[in-house]
């Protein structure tokens, strides 16, 4: 269980008894984390620099996204990058792995769902530049796209992290969660898009879907 903060409010109320780990939106906070406020989580931490072309809350060059993610790297669990950019970071990337810190692939789609050929081929790609999970993130609105995402659970390697946004985006999160993703995302201090769960919502309905 995942809570997402990209606010002040969210970095206060990451509590251990509600998410297992906390992602940190290093790019929506008004001012950049340091070190001491990861360690002060009491939570393992997913520095998360996002690109502003696949979400990011701040027109961060990609030379202040790599300062970032170094600055923050020997605190971090793991680091979340964009699929596409894992060549271009692949000094982060390189530092991760010097610091056994896994790397997360990550693919938005802001118009649908990929193609499950699409989908193998950048988990593929992902896992030769160096990442460990691959985390797909597409827009559900109907029942033939919530389908579609959800059959990509039967394509892509282990493990994987797959979650809807829009108007099918929670009933696709609890669904996901059953499939096998590793990494089930909430938010911690208000949502940041459509069909997103509170966190201690989402993990109190995880947890009795499988009891």
């Amino acid at each position: 269980m995942v809570g997402t903060i990209h606010t002040p409010a969210g970095m206060r109320g990451a509590k251990p008894e509600w998410i297992d780990i906390a992602e940190i939106r290093v790019d929506c906070l008004p001012e950049p984390p340091g070190l001491t406020d990861l360690e002060g989580l009491r939570l393992p931490g997913i520095v998360t620099v996002r690109d502003p072309d696949e979400g990011g809350g701040l027109p961060l060059a990609a030379g202040e996204r790599q300062d970032l993610y170094l600055e923050l790297l020997p605190g971090a669990a793991a680091v979340d990058i964009e699929a596409r950019n894992l060549h271009a970071f692949r000094g982060v990337v390189n530092a991760a792995a010097g610091h056994s810190v896994p790397v997360i692939a990550s693919y938005h789609d802001f118009s649908g769902v990929p193609k499950a050929a699409a989908a193998l081929k950048i988990a593929q790609k992902a896992r030769d530049l160096g990442a460990r999970c691959v985390k797909i993130a597409a827009t559900v609105t109907t029942p033939a796209e919530l389908g579609a995402l959800i059959a990509l659970s039967g394509v892509l390697p282990r493990p994987f992290a797959l979650m809807g946004m829009g108007a099918l985006g929670r009933v696709s999160r609890l669904a996901l969660a059953g499939c096998g993703s590793c990494l089930n995302y909430g938010w911690l201090g208000s949502p940041q898009v459509p069909g997103q769960w509170p966190a201690r919502e989402l993990r109190s309905l995880i947890v009795r879907a499988m009891e």
